[in-house]
């Protein structure tokens, strides 16, 4: 399938105080996301708390992802995705929050059918890496086909574009 009219780009991402960053005024995964929209075309969805109780410092937003993880919550999310019958093509992106997918994004997995979608993985992160997401994409969405996916720094995200950019280009270049 071609990639554009057909993809749609679906994201999480937060500003505040971020690891090894300081304080940012757009989010990583966010610039990332609008990279890849740009170069696919894709349409774009950002996933937002219904209610935003997130913490900006970034020691009180780990305990609270780690209190969702604990708790396995759910969190409510605004609106609803755009009509996932017009896409074959969705590329998933996320800060990674203690090892894994921010809870909110369960929330959109489990409410949502990606089946027969080709989906696409994408972190934001310091240490972590992809952290299996793809895996763990796998397990939401089991009807799904869960391409490899890219890994960001968020260190990167916000100050070497470049960088970043040339990934993003890697990363559709095998999608083809």
């Amino acid at each position: 399938a071609e990639v554009g009219r057909s993809t749609l780009v679906i994201y999480f991402s937060r500003t505040g105080e971020q690891y090894t960053v300081g304080v940012i005024e757009k989010g990583n995964t966010a610039i990332v996301a609008e990279m890849i929209a740009e170069k696919t075309g894709a349409d774009l969805f950002e996933v937002l708390p219904a209610e935003d109780n997130y913490p900006m410092t970034y020691d009180a937003l780990t305990a609270v992802a780690r209190q969702e993880q604990r708790d396995k919550a759910r969190p409510a999310y605004k609106g609803q995705l755009p009509d996932l019958t017009a896409y074959d093509t969705v590329f998933i992106g996320a800060p990674v929050w203690w090892g894994d997918w921010p809870m909110i994004l369960y929330t959109v997995f489990e409410n949502n059918d990606f089946s027969g979608k080709r989906l696409v993985p994408f972190s934001t992160h310091e240490v972590s890496g992809l952290s299996g997401f793809d895996r763990k994409l796998s397990s939401a969405c089991p009807d799904s086909e869960v391409l490899t996916g890219l890994a960001v720094r968020g260190n990167d995200a916000q100050n070497r574009l470049d960088a970043v950019r040339e990934s993003v280009s890697g990363l559709l270049h095998l999608r083809r």
